[in-house]
């Protein structure tokens, strides 16, 4: 049992990222009575930075948050954090994190909107929609031939949580499905699995390139001049994961000399006003037969109720004096809760 009265947790989302209200609704609901109370006390905040947090949230023991809470090395009875967002790549970054302070996380949290998303933006390309209510605005009756996923290879580089999402629903289309992971296994749906060191055989196969892999030092800019002049030129790219996986004057060269036949964007390159986002000033917006979407694979009406189901439940543990679920490998911690 918790040593603390009040519990300060502490809840942060950037705007256009959710909003922590909902959050709070899904504490309340799980503990009506510590709630009610006060024994449970839910702080909201919609930025992370430093001037955002007054001194009085210092004494904070949980926070869950989608983005960096700056002020978290001064919590100095934080007792774990939870990354309430699809990735910990920026907790990682970020470098901070106080070393006896556990983080925890939801794998394969956003498998399935990704995955949903992923398909949408492939029969996007496929079948030319974007094409067809842009005549639709213009009152032009033009028939337009589309293509089918039926045959067609997906390769998804990276086959984790969200890939292996991503490699069912292909499957539903009655694609061949190949892809990366970093052991050989068997993967339900996929049909040819190579290592991550393999995946230029990935690269030289697919008919639509999706990218589901984590952010680190060796899959930083895979996509690169070398790698698009290894795709097909009929291929599509799909990133729905991190923008820096992509060289981005390569993605422009690949798009406007015709390297490959199209691509689709979720994630970019800017850090801030939002996790990822793309000035109006970017060239990249002026490209051929890309499609540009604002970081929203994940974002759902089902986002805040998974990610705050699993916040709870491991806000429960805590208070039962039991380990916490999804601690993010290498950020154990040294929980003191489980010492007494």
């Amino acid at each position: 049992m918790t040593k603390f009265n009040p519990l300060n947790i502490l809840v942060a989302l950037q705007p256009g990222l959710g909003n922590p209200e909902e959050y709070k609704e899904i504490i309340e609901k799980k503990f009506p009575k510590k709630t009610a109370k006060r024994e449970i006390r839910v702080r909201l905040i919609q930025d992370g930075s430093a001037e955002s947090i007054p001194d009085e949230y210092l004494d904070t023991h949980i926070v869950g948050s989608g983005v960096i809470v700056e002020r978290v090395p001064e919590m100095k009875d934080l007792q774990w954090i939870m990354s309430l967002s699809a990735g910990i790549d920026h907790w990682a970054m970020w470098g901070k994190v106080p070393p006896h302070v556990p983080l925890t996380c939801l794998p394969g949290g956003s498998g399935i909107p990704v995955s949903e998303f992923v398909l949408g933006l492939m029969l996007n390309l496929a079948k030319k929609y974007n094409q067809l209510w842009d005549q639709q605005k213009e009152k032009k009756f033009i028939r337009v031939r589309g293509e089918e996923l039926y045959g067609k290879t997906i390769g998804i580089v990276g086959l984790g949580g969200i890939g292996r999402q991503i490699a069912k629903r292909a499957k539903g289309f009655d694609m061949r499905v190949i892809g990366t992971d970093i052991m050989k296994m068997d993967i339900p749906n996929v049909d040819q699995l190579y290592l991550n060191d393999q995946v230029d055989e990935v690269i030289r196969q697919a008919d639509y390139l999706v990218l589901s892999c984590p952010l680190t030092d060796q899959t930083e800019g895979i996509m690169n001049e070398r790698t698009f002049k290894l795709m097909k030129d009929s291929a599509y790219l799909i990133n729905c994961a991190r923008g820096a996986l992509i060289v981005k004057e390569d993605l422009i060269r690949a798009l406007n000399k015709g390297w490959i036949a199209g691509a689709a964007n979720d994630t970019h390159w800017i850090k801030k006003p939002l996790p990822s986002y793309l000035p109006p000033e970017d060239e990249l917006w002026d490209c051929n037969n890309i499609l540009i979407t604002p970081h929203i694979s994940s974002w759902t009406d089902q986002y805040a109720p998974r990610f705050g189901g699993a916040f709870v439940d491991n806000i429960e543990r805590y208070l039962n004096g039991e380990p916490l679920q999804n601690v993010v490998p290498g950020f154990e911690g040294d929980p003191q809760w489980l010492k007494q």
